[in-house]
């Protein structure tokens, strides 16, 4: 445990226990109504923390600033066999891609990312993936 976590722990009791000596020392109805107001802004409390965690979640696979002198893959939920093959890696780019058009918010981001290969990201397939370089310039 680090010193800041038990430093957190001790006030917390502390707080809790403070709390509780109030609630005795006001009495079985005061402490009742008390305990009905702070349930009321402890609820209001979880409620915005919840929400912020769940608006500020970010994406669940992320290559953000990555820079691969080969191809980068994200691949997630698939069910089946999934092959990877690749060549020589060639030299990382040193510009970023530009980002791709199209509907965004999903579970995968690779904002800034450097591949000098391709940039594959693959979600919830039901079958197999196979994913090999292309074929030589005809």
């Amino acid at each position: 445990m680090t010193r800041r976590m038990i430093l957190m722990g001790i006030g917390a009791v502390a707080a809790l226990g403070g709390l509780a000596a109030f609630l005795v020392l006001q009495g079985l109805d005061a402490a009742d109504k008390w305990s009905s107001v702070l349930s009321l802004f402890f609820t209001i409390a979880g409620f915005a923390l919840a929400l912020a965690g769940f608006l500020s979640r970010g994406p669940a696979q992320s290559a953000d600033q990555a820079a691969a002198g080969g191809s980068v893959h994200q691949i997630r939920n698939v069910t089946g066999d999934v092959t990877l093959r690749g060549g020589a890696a060639p030299a990382v780019p040193t510009t970023p891609a530009s980002p791709a058009s199209g509907p965004g918010g999903g579970t995968q981001s690779a904002q800034g990312a450097r591949a000098g290969g391709d940039l594959h990201q693959i979600d919830g397939v039901g079958g197999s993936v196979r994913i090999e370089p292309p074929g030589p310039a005809s």
